[in-house]
């Protein structure tokens, strides 16, 4: 992994200098030719960069009904970081030290330690691409996203989307993410061949494993795999999650029951991981906006609780045949047994 984060200290001096904010085009177009800044204009497919260049060109003055869209797709986008830029441009101090603290954590020796934990995650015969760590003062409103053979992360949320000590594990996450993306390519080509259980099964891959290996995920039947370290790291939502998991469960075995009975329509699917599996505000009694949602927990305990049992083989054998993670499962000895399916 290398780390690329150089755009940061251009941006900090142009907004905190005496002249930002003052029409000053030139400065803000060699900033945004920087190859990160490229980076995101890419990943937010803008065909111009004038309406960036317009707005900061001139964003200490500027009135918020004269801030323009980002794109057709992101019309606020400016308009919603706008309070976020006013504050960098006074207390520049606060970001530089952000910066610094980042460069510190991922320095180069702790990138090559999140990538041997990365192949450890994979089987020996997966090829573990190098891949960037991006990190920029955003103009965008992702926090954290995987584009090309890179992580882009926002400086603006860091230690508001995550702590800084948190932060390699979110980064070793969206790494796994990454990974898989090049594992599988086209989603719709490697489950073309699935039948419907297996195409429901296979849907709780993605969250579950990245959890499982990168965030030392702790559930009911799936078990943490670094004892020497704190459970759950950068996932606070798991300890309200591991208390639902049978009424997760139960739901689970059901729509496979409906799945091999033909009583369930792909329709219905979807809406179940909308209002369900990628519900935030599905316990707001207990946590007002889950920053994850059943999914995460779920996809650790199926498949996490199959590594625990039998290893890595076996798991990536479930992966690819998801159909098979029911068989591995009840025979893992976990307590817990999904109805057998005449499939």
């Amino acid at each position: 992994m290398r780390l690329r984060i150089s755009s940061i200290p251009m941006m900090l001096e142009y907004v905190s200098g005496p002249g930002a904010g003052q029409a000053d085009r030139a400065a803000v177009e060699k900033i945004f030719s920087h190859e990160d800044y490229q980076f995101e204009i890419r990943r937010y497919g803008l065909a111009s960069v004038e309406h960036l260049i317009s707005y900061f060109s001139k964003f200490r003055s500027i009135a918020a009904g004269d801030i323009p869209g980002l794109s057709k797709e992101r019309r606020t986008a400016l308009r919603d970081k706008h309070g976020l830029w006013l504050e960098c441009a006074e207390n520049p101090q606060k970001y530089y030290e952000r910066y610094e603290k980042a460069r510190h954590i991922l320095c180069e020796d702790s990138l090559r330690s999140l990538q041997d934990r990365l192949c450890r995650a994979f089987l020996d015969s997966t090829a573990i691409d190098d891949a960037d760590v991006i990190s920029t003062l955003s103009f965008g409103s992702s926090f954290g996203y995987v584009y090309e053979n890179a992580l882009h992360l926002d400086l603006f949320g860091i230690e508001t989307y995550c702590t800084m000590e948190e932060l390699p594990y979110i980064i070793l996450h969206e790494m796994h993410h990454l990974q898989v993306q090049k594992m599988i390519g086209s989603y719709g080509s490697f489950t073309a061949h699935f039948g419907p259980a297996e195409r429901y099964i296979f849907r709780f891959t993605g969250e579950g494993l990245a959890v499982k290996f990168c965030n030392n995920a702790e559930g009911i039947v799936s078990k943490r795999l670094d004892h020497n370290i704190n459970a759950n790291i950068g996932i606070p939502a798991m300890s309200v999650l591991n208390r639902h998991f049978p009424e997760h469960f139960t739901l689970f075995c059901d729509t496979l029951d409906k799945l091999e009975k033909g009583m369930i329509s792909d329709s219905e699917i979807e809406e179940q991981f909308r209002t369900y599996w990628w519900n935030p505000n599905l316990y707001p009694e207990e946590m007002e906006d889950l920053p994850q949602t059943p999914i995460y927990s779920f996809g650790n305990e199926l498949y996490g609780c199959i590594y625990d049992a039998f290893g890595l083989k076996v798991m990536f054998e479930c992966f690819y045949h998801p159909i098979k993670t029911v068989e591995y499962f009840n025979r893992s000895g976990c307590g817990y047994v999904i109805p057998k399916l005449g499939f």
